[in-house]
Formats: structure tokens, C-alpha cells, sequence
């Protein structure tokens, strides 16, 4: 089991009011507060259905305990087959069973990593250098580290292993990776659509996001895992 809270909220939307107005063709202010409600709202649309963070965030992802070692034919399959079939590698220094993966990629770094030791029953803060962060794969992963370490054993109460991290898109380009176009204009037309059709929802729209603003999101999803959030 593992869920998935914010944190610290965002501090900035990928879409500022200036741009939704303009995409709006909006020249007064009397809607603002209304079309910065609307920019928030699709941003947290596209969020959830794609199972990114856009906007940047510090999240908590909880789980009862760390991944459990195993040395299995099952865990044997998960590496590519010149790793297993070579002697002088053994499972016992990297082993795929014990790998987290975090929700909510883009990964921007990872925190802490606090658990509940079974030994002293206390709340601890896990050594950076016993752990290994992948922020090249996505969704990010973290392995205990170096090779062949294993997790330390918790208590076993619910959330005893929690990671704090942030991720999401940079909104300045050229200090990091941009909110893709395609997320943009599928945030801009959301707000269009919202802004337009105020009116009594109707049966069967709750939930739904019109499809040539899915078209845009698709290639965006992440499809490894979907959170439960709490």
C-alpha cells in the first residue's frame, strides 16, 4: 500500500493569468479572480489524469514498510538476461525487488526518508548514502545503496516508511526542463472550456475531459502507477 499527499502546494501556476486572459480574449479584470480559480482547477485536471506534478510541489509518498528482499525466479526476470546469466553477478548485490518507485515525476530530489525502526520503535531519518536516488528513469526510483545493501526493518505500523520530495516542471526554461507545449495548451483549453460553459453541469460530463484536450495529454500519462492520494 502506498499513498501519495502535498506537502507545500505549488507557489506559481505553468499558466499565468496574463496568458489565459489573452488566450481568453479577455481585456478586463472583473473575471480574474474567477480565470486564476479556472487555471488552478485544470492544472489539478491534468495532474490527476496524466499522474504528473506539473506545479511544483514537496510531497510525502507513505508506505507500511520498505520493499521486502526476495531472491526469486519472478525477481530474476525483472533484469535484462546477459545480467543473471553471467556467474560472476549475483542477485545478491542488486536486487529489483527492493526498489520504490516515487509517484508524480517529474523527480526533482528526494528530502528525507524517514521510518519507524522496529528495534527502538522510534521515528528515524535514513542516511542519504545508504540509498541510491535514479532520477534518469521515470518515474524516478530509489534502491538502498551501494550494492548489495538491503532496507532496515521497520515497525510494523501503517505509513512507517515516509518520503518527502519535490517534483514538477521548472517555469523558468532555462534554469531546468519546461512544462511540456502540449501540457500548456491542454491547461489553456481546460480554462477555455470551464470559462465558456458555466452554466448547470450536464449528465454524463462529470469527470470528463473533452477529447482534443486528451489527444494533447496522452503521451504525457504516466502509465507505470497511479497513486492513492491522501
Amino acid at each position: 500500500m502506498s499513498s501519495l499527499v502535498i506537502v507545500t502546494p505549488p507557489t506559481s501556476e505553468p499558466v499565468d493569468l496574463a496568458t489565459a486572459k489573452n488566450f481568453l480574449r479577455v481585456t478586463t479584470n472583473n473575471d480574474d479572480t474567477l480565470i486564476s480559480a479556472l487555471i488552478t482547477a485544470a492544472r489539478e485536471v491534468v495532474e490527476t489524469f496524466t499522474g504528473r506534478s506539473i506545479a511544483t510541489k514537496t510531497y510525502r509518498q507513505s508506505l507500511d514498510s520498505f520493499p521486502y528482499y526476495t531472491d526469486s525466479v519472478m525477481s530474476q526476470m525483472a533484469y535484462p538476461p546477459s545480467y543473471y546469466s553471467l556467474p560472476r553477478y549475483s542477485t545478491t548485490l542488486w536486487n529489483y525487488s527492493q526498489m520504490i518507485k516515487l509517484f508524480a515525476p517529474p523527480l526533482i530530489g528526494v528530502l528525507s526518508i524517514d521510518y519507524i525502526d522496529s528495534q527502538t520503535q522510534s521515528k528515524l531519518t535514513l542516511d542519504p548514502s545508504k540509498y541510491i536516488v535514479d532520477l534518469e528513469n521515470e518515474p524516478a526510483r530509489i534502491f538502498p545503496g551501494p550494492a548489495g545493501a538491503i532496507w532496515p526493518s521497520v515497525l510494523y505500523v501503517p505509513n512507517a516508511v515516509q518520503i518527502t520530495f519535490t517534483a514538477g516542471y521548472d517555469t523558468d526554461p532555462s534554469s531546468g526542463p519546461g512544462v511540456p507545449k502540449a501540457i500548456i495548451a491542454a491547461i489553456l483549453m481546460l480554462v477555455a472550456n470551464y470559462y465558456e460553459n458555466r452554466e448547470a453541469a450536464q449528465a454524463g460530463s462529470f469527470g470528463s475531459i473533452p477529447n482534443h484536450i486528451e489527444n494533447l495529454l496522452w503521451a504525457h500519462r504516466v502509465m507505470d502507477m497511479q497513486p492513492t492520494r491522501g
